[in-house]
């Protein structure tokens, strides 16, 4: 198992732009026009698309992934907002007027210290450890057999990874786990 970084760019704009029964653009890159992007935008190349009207009508959020998410953690607000802007308008600024955006949010899962990336994803060692999700949710004993320390997230679903879902649910198995204990006290 590892952990990887999937990274959010969040637009809000007065009023949405795009048609009302668009919910996602994927941006497809032909190789030459990757090799015209200077070396330090290089990651603008990397965003992978954009959903619209996610939470709010007026927002969309464009995805990036690994090397690309984690850069943009770094860079000023400014130019991130500049280039995806700049994105926005090369692959879908041909027919509409894309109006700059009134707010910008973007993810900083790498850079958070107690996070460190935002998605647990099986590796190519996965299947050598068939239960390394099952053994990572076990809570942490003392010396009488007593829970003292609870994991819950992503990880340690085992059928539901990756997913907010997945976390919610460890978070309920977790809070049950307490009420067993405290019941017996």
């Amino acid at each position: 198992m590892s952990i990887g970084v999937l990274g959010k760019i969040i637009l809000s704009f007065e009023k949405p732009w795009w048609p009302k029964n668009m919910t996602a653009s994927t941006f497809i890159w032909k190789a030459e026009d990757r090799k015209s992007i200077p070396k330090e935008d290089i990651w603008t190349s990397m965003m992978s698309g954009a959903s619209f009207g996610l939470g709010t009508s007026n927002t969309l959020t464009l995805w990036l992934c690994g090397d690309a998410a984690r850069l943009v953690e770094t860079l000023p607000e400014d130019v991130v907002k500049t280039k995806s802007m700049e994105i926005l308008r090369r692959f879908m600024g041909r027919n509409t007027n894309i109006p700059e955006p009134t707010a910008m949010l973007r993810s900083s899962w790498y850079k958070n210290p107690f996070t460190r990336g935002s998605y647990t994803y099986d590796n190519i060692l996965t299947p050598q450890y068939p239960n390394a999700r099952e053994d990572l949710g076990k809570p942490l004993l003392d010396s009488a057999g007593n829970p003292r320390v609870l994991f819950a997230g992503e990880a340690t679903n085992p059928q539901h990874y990756s997913t907010v879902h997945g976390a919610s649910e460890t978070g309920y198995r977790e809070a049950m786990r307490l009420l067993n204990i405290s019941s017996k006290i």
